[in-house]
């Protein structure tokens, strides 16, 4: 594909996120998507001729944003950031307004295909894996350090951690006016604090 043609299909994936983000899946429409990218319906057509194509595109590309900003925050690392730092810095990364907003919303939007389709469960599956490959990561770092302790294995436990995660996101992103930004990172701080008895960790998250 060209430069020209990657600019378009970069115009479309937006018009659909944006859309997505706005209102949800339902009813999307290709004049619609046109008018929101500022193409014609033709020139959508022409690079995603498959509705259900662009949509998993979509998702596709809104995972990968999501993954690289995750990685990202874990890279930061100097001599005076330890493991509870790091794993607070990720947990951030995925919580508005830490994260784009825009890109929380349609992530959590576009995970509900994976109810009805198996390449878009798979990709959900793929997502999962990674994330809690990098709690993995940061854990045993930790642990290797003397900063944390687990009963049972490191990979149980970044799944209840990356599942206490989730959950929070979502009722942030919902409005749930008693999880604010501030309250989902205290109260996963509080419990990962616990579970990798680890005081600081709450403690850098009130700091």
């Amino acid at each position: 594909m060209g430069r020209d043609g990657a600019q378009t299909s970069r115009r479309v994936l937006d018009a659909v996120g944006r859309i997505v983000a706005a209102r949800g899946l339902e009813g999307i429409r290709i004049r619609e998507i046109a008018a929101e990218a500022e193409l014609s319906p033709g020139s959508v057509l022409y690079h995603f001729p498959d509705h259900s194509q662009l949509l998993y595109a979509v998702h596709v590309d809104t995972v990968r944003r999501y993954v690289e900003g995750r990685a990202a925050a874990a890279a930061v690392t100097d001599a005076t950031t330890d493991a509870a730092q790091r794993l607070l810095a990720v947990m951030r990364a995925g919580v508005p307004p830490w994260a784009n907003e825009h890109v929380i919303r349609l992530l959590y939007g576009l995970h509900d295909l994976a109810r009805r389709s198996q390449e878009h469960a798979d990709l959900l599956t793929e997502l999962w894996r990674d994330e809690q490959a990098l709690y993995v990561e940061i854990i045993r770092a930790g642990m290797a350090d003397g900063i944390f302790a687990v009963d049972g294995t490191p990979e149980e436990v970044a799944a209840g951690l990356l599942a206490l995660e989730d959950g929070l996101v979502l009722h942030r992103i919902s409005n749930n006016s008693e999880i604010s930004s501030d309250r989902a990172v205290a109260v996963f701080a509080g419990i990962a604090a616990e579970q990798l008895s680890c005081p600081r960790l709450a403690e850098y998250a009130a700091g």
